[in-house]
């Protein structure tokens, strides 16, 4: 019962999480059907058996079994729904290439848009981030035989000053193996530390070589928290925002060319794992990663592959383009190849997650016990 109580207490964060990400998203979609004039037959976060259900005046709103994404069913949107009286002045055919651009295009705008906010909030109320302070050494690098000490707070170098940790290994890396010159404070009293880095020819994620120099020092678990006033935070947020979406393109492209490895991406169960971690750490830590996820979810959805959000508005943009419609025969047999594509690649992911975490190895344990 107690094992089962704590299961549940860490599912919690992801399952909330992953509700409002798809919530967001769904809702961007109703809010551009009902603005376009389009009746929504159904409002469904998840898929799978209803657990509950609400029937409205004219939309079914739904919360299913399987917490895996979730669906706005517009009236009339494939030619199944289209009766022997043809299309209706409410249903998504009947509609315009360009307001049926908007509705298929809305889920994509609530995410960043979520992300843009959550990110300028954490800016406003100040996220932690790691102190410019000395936890301990990496043997065989440069700073084992200075004079720099556990405990010492880096105040500047090379004359530029420093807070946080990324910003000091940052110039580090870019020194390209010339010395150092680090003012520290240790205890009340300030020193000067000479360093010549280490340097080192490193592959990013990306696979990309880069060149960097290193003197070997770890950071202390103290933070400070990096906080904005709500201009500049906005600012910072718009900034973040512009950053992770280049990054969640930039690992998409590399995923498709197999310069990263599948190895590399996490899946549902992944996700679950990193926000049980995550909220460990404290709300912060947990509306950054929901910012993390919009984002990547925003990007996902609009690739140019069915059944995404991006492979319908694919076949909007060439119908605007050519004045007729794709067939519905050749849009049907594309989703449904799409749909089963992206079910391969669900197990790959998840395979991936199983063995991250160690799982296949535990049931190997368990087993020969």
């Amino acid at each position: 019962m107690e094992v089962g109580m704590h299961f549940l207490i860490d599912l919690l964060p992801a399952l909330i999480v992953l509700g409002v990400l798809i919530f967001i998203h769904e809702l961007g979609h109703f809010i551009a059907c009902k603005l376009s004039g389009v009746r929504v037959e159904k409002f469904s976060i998840g898929f799978g058996p209803e657990i509950f259900h609400l029937q409205g005046k004219e939309t079914r709103y739904a919360i299913s079994l399987i917490p895996l994404g979730g669906f706005v069913k517009p009236s009339g949107e494939s030619s199944e729904d289209i009766g022997e009286e043809g299309l209706r002045p409410y249903d998504f055919l009947a509609q315009s290439p360009a307001k049926r651009f908007v509705i298929a295009s809305a889920g994509i705008l609530m995410n960043f848009l979520l992300a843009y906010v959550i990110f300028s909030v954490v800016f406003m109320v100040g996220r932690p981030i790691l102190k410019a302070k000395i936890g301990g050494f990496v043997t065989g690098y440069p700073a084992t035989a200075s004079e720099l000490k556990v405990g010492d707070l880096v105040l500047s170098m090379n004359d530029k000053p420093v807070r946080y940790w990324k910003e000091l290994t940052d110039l580090i890396y870019e020194v390209q193996g010339a010395e150092i010159r680090l003012v520290i404070l240790r205890g009340e009293k300030q020193a000067v530390v000479r360093v010549l880095p280490k340097v080192e020819d490193i592959k990013d994620i990306f696979g990309t070589t880069r060149r960097i120099s290193r003197i070997g020092i770890l950071p202390s678990e103290e933070y400070l928290l990096e906080k904005y006033p709500p201009m500049q935070a906005f600012q910072k947020g718009g900034e973040a925002l512009v950053s992770f979406t280049v990054l969640t393109a930039k690992s998409i492209a590399y995923l498709v060319t197999g310069k990263l490895s599948l190895k590399m991406v996490s899946g549902p169960i992944g996700i679950f794992a990193i926000a049980s971690k995550t909220a460990h750490l404290g709300f912060v830590h947990v509306l950054q990663l929901t910012a993390f996820l919009s984002v990547s979810l925003a990007v996902f959805n609009i690739l140019p592959f069915p059944p995404l959000d991006g492979g319908l508005m694919l076949f909007i943009a060439i119908e605007a383009i050519r004045r007729k419609q794709v067939s519905f025969r050749v849009q049907e047999v594309l989703t449904k190849t799409g749909f089963a594509l992206l079910l391969l690649l669900m197990v790959v992911v998840m395979y991936n997650d199983l063995a991250n975490l160690e799982i296949f190895h535990k049931l190997k344990d368990l087993i020969h016990r």
